[in-house]
Parts: structure tokens; C-alpha cells; sequence
């Protein structure tokens, strides 16, 4: 895989080398595990733990064919049926592409639909789905299909040609008719539906969630207005779908090379109980987030959302011991690893999608022991009680950080 997409030729030789026929491996020096079907992971490409040492205790206990033939032949029940879950619990999702459309040189949308025509799994406004592009690239994109419609899901990808490699190959192989595997929606971005106002902030391809939020709060009735700011007018590849939108009054365009640039100090006229929402390039979300502090709005009105990890000086690290509240484990986590990475190699059971602390998924909440967070989805808030595993650390070296899964 190389960054442009596409599956080609491997940049580097294959570690090749001859048979070692000499080689003295001896059966007693070796440890080995079968998976049985009780064993496998559910029936669905998404991050699950293989446990080893059952299946060491499988391959222990396995049987002989000439057993098996007298099994069946008896009528005796099979040994090892599937008992990880059935698919309808599946966390997961397998859709068809009804609409593949570039709506601007860099961005595409994308409809999903379920592939017997029924409703998906409900949405709300402000989240997100995560998309299994290729077996290496499980990226995360949020809704901007009307949550009260679940007949499909609808997000836009803007091509990343310096990124790792998934916009890309996402772009080039994501036709219509494809079938994908998508995550039920989740969010970590909610709008509040009570608010006398909400300000709808999107910055390029961040308006997306702006979107989902704008038809919720249109349905509800609520006062809201949608910017939807650009560099440049032939970027905004959004603007004949808000132009169209029952709620298109509530839509203001900014472009910069335009001299329509949003002035922000006056566009975000406080008012008690009013909510602002951002979404973007980093330096556009602080902006939009400092006029609003500056203008009056509280912490708890105040809100923004991640599409990528931001660039942040480099830190620290120092090795920290982890205590599971639930079981009382202790892991000691060395300055080269994450906390996920240690959990993960010891057979701990925790999900981890974007390991950036963008999406939310490793949160846990914190029972005792001082965090230094380096997350970019949770609130300050947020931060007195929990944390994300994947990134943020003790604060002090050798500390210990004890928490509940």
C-alpha cells in the first residue's frame, strides 16, 4: 500500500531465504493453538481479541477424527458451535453505495443503504460512522444526512493527497453498487435541542455534521443559523445542496476570496442559553471558539469536533503503572507504549479505532491517580472524570493512574 492508493508492486524485496533443512525443531519445544469456531472472532471485519490460551486448551483437548465420526454418527451435538453473538448485534453494518458524486475537485459524497432496502440503525445529530475501507484503513466521518430519515446514511470525504493514504484509495475503488462494512452511528458531539439559539459553524469539509445538526433543529422548530465558511468559492462544493434546503434562509457563505470572510466577533452575538458548534481546520475551530469566549459564551456552550489529530508539540513520555478498578490488575506501561497497546498485548478485552484520541471509543472513566490528558475529543469537563487510554498518560513519572473500563 502506498500513499496514492492503489495496491501495486511492494517498495522493498520480500525477506526471502532458502529451506533449513538442518534446522532442529523438536514437537515438545513447540506451543501450539487451533481456533474453533467457538473461538473465532464474531463474523464481521471490526477489532476483537483472539484468545490464545484457549486455544492452546483447544488444541489440547482436540479430538480424534475416528471420535468425530462416532460423534455424528450418534447424533451427538457439534463441539464447538458458534456462540460469539448474533449478527444482528453485529457492531457493524454491511450497506451498498447508492450514490457515489464528486461534488468539488477534492470532495466526494457518499450515500450508504442497507441491502434489503429497510431502515438503518437510527442516527443522531452530530455523529459519526466509521467506514472499513480496505483492511488497513478504518476512517471516521460524520453524518450529514438528516438523522430522522434513517433510509440511508450520507457523508463527504475530501481527498487528502499528503494524508496516509485512505481518502485516496476510498476515493478511487468507492463506486456505485459497492457493498462496505460501516459502524452504527455514534456520537460524541450531540447538539443541545434546548437552546435559544445554536450557532452552526462549519469550516470547509467540517460542515458535515453542521448539516445533520441544521435538519434536527429545523424539524424541532428551534432558532439556529449555518455558516459555511471557504477560502475559495470553487471549493464549497456544498453550497447548491444548503442553497436548496427547506431551512436555506438559516444558511450564510463566506468565502474569503470573495471578501464575504465571516466576522466572526460579530456573528456570534451571545445570548443566555445560546450553543455554538464548530467544525474544522484547527486554527478556523479555536477562532470561532475564542470570539465565543470573548463574546460571552461559557465552556458549556461551547463546542467543537476533530476530523484529524491537530499537530501538537512533541511530549514527554514516562513510564506510569495502570490499575483496573474492576479487577484490580496492574499493567506497567513503559514510556514507549500507550496504555491500549499494553491492555491489548496482555489479552485485555478494550476497543481502539483511531488511536489518535479523536474518536472517543477507549474512554474510561478515571477512579483515581492524576491524567495528563492529551485527547482532542473530550471537554474540561469531561476531563475531571474520564479519560482516553490511547493517548493521555499519568502526569507524573512513575505514577499510578487507576481506572474502570
Amino acid at each position: 500500500m502506498v500513499k496514492d492508493g492503489p495496491y501495486t508492486i511492494p517498495l522493498h524485496n520480500v525477506n526471502t531465504r532458502e529451506l533449513q533443512p538442518k534446522l532442529a525443531v523438536q514437537f515438545r519445544d513447540q506451543t501450539l493453538a487451533v481456533y474453533p469456531a467457538n473461538l473465532l472472532p464474531p463474523p464481521y471485519p471490526f477489532p476483537y481479541p483472539m484468545d490464545r490460551e484457549a486455544a492452546i486448551e483447544a488444541y489440547q483437548n482436540m479430538i480424534t477424527a475416528s471420535e468425530y465420526r462416532r460423534r455424528r454418527a450418534a447424533g451427538m451435538p457439534l463441539e464447538h458451535e458458534y456462540i460469539n453473538g448474533a449478527m444482528s448485534d453485529a457492531p457493524i453494518v454491511q450497506v451498498r453505495l447508492s450514490k457515489a458524486e464528486a461534488i468539488s475537485e477534492k470532495i466526494m459524497q457518499y450515500e450508504f443503504t442497507s441491502l434489503d432496502g429497510g431502515p438503518l440503525p437510527a442516527a443522531t445529530a452530530g455523529g459519526h460512522i466509521n467506514v472499513l475501507i480496505a483492511p488497513e484503513f478504518l476512517r471516521q466521518y460524520s453524518l450529514s444526512s438528516d438523522p430522522d430519515d434513517n433510509s440511508h446514511y450520507q457523508i463527504a470525504v475530501l481527498r487528502e493527497d499528503q494524508g496516509r493514504g485512505g481518502s485516496a484509495l476510498m476515493q478511487r475503488i468507492f463506486t456505485k453498487g459497492r457493498k462496505v462494512f460501516v459502524s452504527r452511528p455514534t456520537n460524541h458531539f450531540p447538539v443541545a435541542e434546548g437552546a435559544s439559539k445554536s450557532y452552526l459553524m462549519g469550516g470547509g469539509i467540517g460542515i458535515t455534521p453542521m448539516i445533520a445538526m441544521a435538519h434536527r433543529l429545523h424539524t424541532l422548530g428551534a432558532d439556529f443559523a449555518l455558516h459555511y465558511c471557504c477560502s475559495r468559492a470553487q471549493d464549497a462544493g456544498f453550497e447548491a445542496e444548503l442553497t436548496h434546503m427547506p431551512w436555506a434562509d438559516k444558511v450564510h457563505l463566506h468565502y474569503s476570496d470573495q471578501g464575504t470572510r465571516a466576522e466572526l466577533a460579530t456573528l456570534l452575538d451571545y445570548q443566555a442559553h445560546a450553543h455554538v458548534y464548530t467544525c474544522g481546520p484547527e486554527n478556523f475551530m479555536h477562532a470561532v471558539l475564542d470570539t465565543a469566549k470573548s463574546n460571552g459564551f461559557a465552556e458549556n456552550q461551547r463546542h467543537m469536533e476533530y476530523f484529524s489529530a491537530p499537530d501538537i508539540p512533541a511530549s514527554s513520555n514516562h513510564d506510569f503503572t495502570l490499575k483496573l478498578a474492576q479487577s484490580q490488575q496492574e499493567f506497567h506501561i513503559p514510556a514507549t507504549k500507550s496504555a491500549t497497546e499494553v491492555l491489548i498485548e496482555a489479552g485485555v478485552n478494550i476497543e481502539v479505532k483511531c488511536a489518535d484520541g479523536i474518536c472517543g471509543v477507549c474512554k474510561c472513566a478515571i477512579v483515581a491517580g492524576q491524567v495528563e490528558h492529551r485527547d482532542f475529543v473530550l471537554s474540561n469537563q469531561q476531563r475531571q472524570t474520564h479519560m482516553i487510554l490511547c493517548q493521555s498518560r499519568a502526569a507524573q513519572p512513575d505514577g499510578i493512574l487507576e481506572v474502570y473500563l
